[in-house]
């Protein structure tokens, strides 16, 4: 938590430039190492906007900054680490859920042959399969595409044309539920609730951001049962 409280708060030092439009062009090595910190620190600005979902306000995290500088703050350190800290484990957790449940109600709603499991999975058969349903010891070779509740397609083998294959054991929950539910050559759409998928944490690559809710469409083309 404390580096991205620095790096919020070193962020708005590319802040200052923004308000007033572009910055003159640097003159000396001063202002060009200036202007390269602030491209950085803007873009971790932006990455920040990018995970909560609302824009900065510019022109408070740019006084906050001179006020710094000018040994006037109207916080303390730890006043503003706790602010920091109850935006990021407590206020943005329970905007992403509330926004989760949101979603996922209405995707009930609009489609009644989407079932709901007592662990807030959901699902609707596209295709029955007609052989095996794999158990979670099993191997199973699929094709797939997962997006996010925007549409954003975020992965896919399908384009490919060669299926992937895994322990049902070994993948996010909702996959390991929800394909049990279809039998070998059956397709399946999944809604996997965030606890279901990749958490509060995302993805390494931040393809998936916290607490984010995912969809899936799944061919489960062969199951390979446990030896």
């Amino acid at each position: 938590m404390k580096k991205i409280i620095l790096g919020v708060v070193i962020a708005a030092f590319a802040i200052t430039s923004c308000s007033t439009g572009s910055a003159p062009a640097p003159k000396t090595q001063i202002d060009s190492l200036s202007y390269a910190l602030g491209i950085d620190y803007g873009n971790y600005l932006k990455a920040i906007q990018g995970q909560i979902g609302e824009d900065i306000n510019v022109d408070q995290a740019a006084q906050a900054i001179k006020d710094v500088l000018a040994d006037k703050a109207a916080m303390t350190p730890e006043e503003a680490y706790n602010q920091l800290s109850n935006y990021f484990s407590v206020v943005l957790p329970q905007k992403f859920k509330e926004q989760e449940a949101a979603f996922l109600a209405e995707v009930q709603e609009k489609n009644k042959n989407i079932v709901k499991t007592e662990s807030g999975l959901m699902y609707e058969i596209v295709k029955e399969g007609t052989g095996v349903k794999p158990t979670e010891e099993d191997t199973v070779e699929v094709f797939y595409t997962g997006t996010l509740k925007d549409g954003t397609v975020f992965d896919s083998n399908k384009e490919s044309g060669e299926t992937i294959s895994f322990p049902l054991n070994g993948v996010i929950q909702g996959w390991t539920e929800g394909l049990q539910y279809i039998g070998e050559g059956g397709t399946i759409k999944l809604w996997i609730p965030a606890e279901m998928g990749y958490g509060a944490s995302g993805t390494p690559d931040g393809s998936i951001g916290p607490y984010q809710p995912l969809i899936f469409e799944v061919e489960l083309v062969k199951v390979n049962p446990e030896e």
